[in-house]
């Protein structure tokens, strides 16, 4: 397995998208995520990472474009314990279309309901949105987000996580289709998989998802056809089983689980939300 090399992550990751994602509202069809060769989702990652051994990168709530790591931006928290060199789990956070990676931060609420440390990503789409088409801007950036990460930090990469809300769950629906391999599970908020081709998909993935039943924007339906394909994905029962008071689980083979939750709301995270997919992730 070959090791990631610094500059080359740090070229791709100045790249800029071509074009217009995908919005909140419309229908977009697109070919199968095309990722770069040598890269994290192509050749996965050694374990342990080279981070386990190198000297401790910078911790706290971090600026990516600071970095260098993101010329979009985007925030990055790094707690005190993830420069200890026990490995930890990675968590990226797709923000909805006009928003950032801050107000993803924001609304997730995420890292207050975790037990354990992580390392938390909040990335900038492209023009307030995310790419989906083959060649996808946002997906290479992720990916060599992840190689930078493996090669500063000690993360855990069997405990990578992804988590979105609308347009940030469309692309997060995206990227464990394509790639699932990379991920350990995903958390879809208010998302659809009805703008890439199901044809794409390439593997199981954990998956939990959120829908309010009241969202007009992307409607419940579209949410319990993203969970329904998982379900024939993954080899699942369709019988749900009682989970907590806002959601149901479903029989799957292991290591594989699906959790669905329907609540009485619009296009939003719920309050509880943070917590549901903390809980789902294990954090």
């Amino acid at each position: 397995m070959r090791h990631l090399l610094v500059a080359p992550l740090l070229a791709l990751l100045a790249c800029s998208s071509a074009g217009q994602g995908n919005t909140d509202a419309g229908q977009i069809q697109a070919m199968c995520f095309l990722p770069v060769d040598g890269g994290v989702f192509v050749n996965g990652l050694p374990s342990p990472v080279p981070g386990c051994t190198a000297s401790p990168g910078p911790v706290g709530e971090l600026d990516l474009k600071a970095l260098g790591w993101a010329p979009l931006g985007g925030v990055l928290v790094v707690p005190e314990g993830a420069a200890a060199g026990t490995a930890v789990p990675v968590v990226f956070v797709f923000h909805g279309a006009g928003d950032t990676g801050a107000d993803a931060r924001d609304v997730f609420q995420l890292e207050d309901a975790g037990a354990g440390p992580a390392i938390f990503v909040y990335p900038n789409g492209a023009q307030g949105t995310w790419d989906i088409r083959p060649l996808s801007a946002d997906g290479r950036r992720v990916d060599a987000l992840l190689g930078l990460l493996s090669i500063t930090y000690c993360i855990d990469p069997h405990r990578i996580y992804i988590a979105g809300f609308s347009a940030g769950a469309v692309f997060t629906l995206y990227l464990g289709c394509n790639v699932p391999a990379t991920f350990r599970a995903l958390a879809a908020v208010a998302g659809t998989n009805t703008r890439f081709s199901p044809e794409c998909c390439k593997g199981p993935v954990s998956s939990l998802f959120i829908h309010g039943t009241a969202d007009d924007t992307i409607p419940i339906d579209d949410g319990r056809l993203a969970r329904s394909a998982a379900l024939v994905r993954d080899g699942c029962d369709a019988n749900p089983l009682p989970d907590d008071a806002n959601c149901v689980q479903y029989s799957c083979p292991a290591p594989y689980a699906v959790s669905y939750c329907e609540w009485p709301g619009g296009h939003a995270v719920p309050s509880w939300g943070g917590a549901e997919i903390s809980r789902f992730f294990g954090l």
